[in-house]
């Protein structure tokens, strides 16, 4: 400030000396705000002075800074107490309270500790449910760290470079959450996207509802779209109790564990389902539902929406001082050192504490131990939260005497929900089904499920109809009697579908009369609106006939008429995005398919009442 003022009095003088009175009095003003901003500038830099001299000596009488170095400097203080934790080594065990010396010892102090936090809930007791959930991670060099996340989180980010020692503190952080909790209480879905290494262990906790890495990024999808439905099913309880918090329910549901290990490389593999993972940050807290993402460089890769729902940063070494600050507002983990892997900096918004992570001296074992606690407690497996997706392939279950009604649906593969896979069940009340299909791709052997699904029921009478050289042909599959062609088939059917006196139909769900369904491979020349012949008309008045249903089988669609023709189709797409629209497949279902979904034989697509589901249909052997 010396600089402005001298200048300012330099004028002034100059120009007194030339008398210049009208300048004189524009410098006045503005020599007088520089003397007074010089001012005030000396008289804060000597307050500072006095304040700084007057925390030293109250930190030298009332007890020394981390490290015992009066005055040190907070980088100072930092390093002291990662240089302390580093000096530090416990097992997690011994932290649990846990003999983990042997499978029997480890499950019995799991046991243990899962029939407390049962007692707990079963009596109310919020305290004590409260208190469980803070659990030991690690030491410092004055006692236990522990980490409470419905109360410090309800999410934390977990940031450190390769070696820092992330994947321990996830292992130790979930095995000591698991050897708390029961299955009933907590469950855990793990997201591995460093190949599948990280979780290697804990994924065979008995809490694991799910379990994905990048090496199958289908299988990832479908564990974010699992979350969005947990917390809609969740929102719906809460709402029909008329409380705000699943803690206030009798019985609540099972708290879910998040946890993603190499969080970038989600955010970059699959950036269109991180909206699954914003809802989650954002109403989990309320739901039961935490989150724990890690990954290795914490710049730019959290969303401000997310970060405005974490509560908890943890961070171990990292190379930059800047990621340091991201998390901590220091850069207290640039300063650890690469010796000491496991040490990291905890912030929740208050104060930075130093710990050292507690390695578990046997994982496999802790793991094991819980799996022989749940047997022994009669804790049920929590049912998987979401499903692999379709198989490539699904064999056919065996032909059973079992009877069904007729007019059940047929169970011929397996659907896809999206998030679940479900048995395929194919209607038999919405009128005749079309299987439509180009080339090899399981049209007939979807007919051939269906066959096999229909022949053990009571009360259904099937008749198959193939094209050969000489024509079609028509069999009864469950004697082996060939009747000819279509025509007969289809006389016969009307002939027995009249009285006897032929003065009027009998009643279509009379008990002597059977369900008859039909059959029908490559159809496409009976359809053609231009084909004649006693069979192409048999077949149009068998579509247009209310009693009997039809299933048949296509090449194109360019001939069928939805809904005059069938109630239902089956679609195998073609990867033809032109084509499979023009049969139905909806543009949305289609995004589902890549190019190996379209090349698996009997994978398909199921329209029916407005709903597109994917499916895969049983492989059998033919039946003629």
């Amino acid at each position: 400030m010396i600089a402005p003022v001298a200048g300012q009095a330099m004028m002034l003088v100059m120009m007194i000396i030339e008398r210049r009175w009208m300048f004189v009095g524009l410098i006045v003003p503005g020599l007088i705000g520089c003397l007074a901003s010089a001012l005030a500038n000396i008289a804060m830099r000597r307050r500072a002075r006095s304040n700084a001299q007057t925390d030293a000596g109250g930190v030298s009488s009332g007890g020394a800074l981390p490290g015992g170095v009066a005055g040190a400097s907070s980088d100072e203080r930092d390093t002291e107490a990662a240089r302390q934790c580093a000096a530090i080594h416990m097992e997690l065990e011994e932290l649990l309270d846990i003999d983990a010396g042997d499978v029997p010892s480890a499950w019995k102090g799991m046991a243990r500790q899962w029939e407390r936090a049962r007692s707990a809930q079963d009596k109310g007791d919020r305290r004590t449910i409260t208190s469980l959930h803070t659990v030991p991670v690690g030491v410092t060099p004055t006692g236990v760290f522990s980490i409470n996340m419905p109360k410090q989180g309800p999410h934390a980010l977990v940031a450190g470079t390769t070696g820092s020692g992330k994947s321990v503190l996830l292992e130790s952080w979930c095995l000591s959450l698991a050897s708390r909790f029961p299955p009933s209480m907590l469950n855990f879905v793990f997201l591995d996207f460093k190949g599948g290494s990280a979780f290697r262990v804990l994924h065979r906790l008995p809490h694991t509802v799910g379990f994905v890495s990048d090496l199958d990024l289908k299988h990832a999808v479908r564990a974010l779209r699992s979350m969005e439905l947990e917390l809609k099913r969740r929102e719906m309880i809460v709402s029909r109790a008329h409380v705000a918090d699943v803690n206030e329910l009798r019985h609540p549901p099972a708290r879910i564990v998040v946890v993603i290990d190499e969080f970038h490389a989600l955010k970059r593999q699959l950036p269109d389902y991180l909206t699954q993972l914003t809802a989650l940050a954002a109403l989990g807290r309320s739901l039961g539902m935490h989150l724990i993402a890690c990954t290795q460089n914490p710049l730019g890769q959290v969303s401000s929406e997310m970060k405005a729902n974490i509560g908890l940063n943890i961070c171990l070494r990292v190379r930059d001082p800047l990621q340091s600050s991201e998390l901590l507002g220091s850069k207290a983990a640039a300063l650890i050192s690469p010796q000491a892997p496991g040490t990291a900096f905890a912030y929740g918004g208050e104060e930075r504490e130093a710990f050292r992570c507690a390695v578990p001296a046997s994982s496999e074992v802790l793991t094991r131990g819980g799996q022989w606690a749940c047997r022994f407690l009669g804790e049920q497996a929590p049912p998987p939260l979401f499903s692999p997706p379709l198989p490539q392939r699904l064999e056919a279950p065996a032909m059973n005497d079992v009877t069904e009604a007729p007019d059940a649906p047929m169970i011929i593969g397996v659907a896809d929900t999206g998030v679940t896979l479900e048995p395929f069940c194919l209607p038999l009340d919405l009128g005749n089904i079309a299987i439509i299909g180009s080339g090899p791709r399981g049209k007939t052997t979807a007919l051939m499920a269906m066959a096999r699904a229909l022949l053990p029921r009571h009360g259904v009478e099937v008749m198959l109809t193939r094209k050969t050289a000489d024509g079609y042909v028509t069999e009864h599959p469950s004697t082996g009697t060939i009747i000819g062609d279509a025509t007969r088939y289809a006389t016969g059917l009307a002939e027995e579908s009249a009285d006897p006196t032929g003065q009027k139909p009998r009643t279509p769900n009379a008990d002597s009369s059977p369900k008859r369904i039909w059959l029908v491979d490559d159809a496409d020349e009976l359809l053609d609106p231009l084909g004649r012949g006693p069979d192409h008309d048999e077949f149009h008045n068998a579509l247009a006939d209310p009693h009997r249903v039809v299933v048949f089988t296509l090449s194109a669609s360019r001939h069928l008429r939805f809904p005059d023709h069938c109630g239902i189709r089956l679609v195998f797409p073609t990867g033809d995005r032109a084509i499979d629209m023009m049969a139905g497949i909806p543009s949305q279902a289609l995004s589902q398919f890549d190019g190996d979904d379209v090349r698996i034989p009997g994978r398909a697509v199921l329209l029916v009442q407005g709903s597109a589901t994917p499916v895969q249909c049983h492989d059998c052997d033919p039946i003629w």
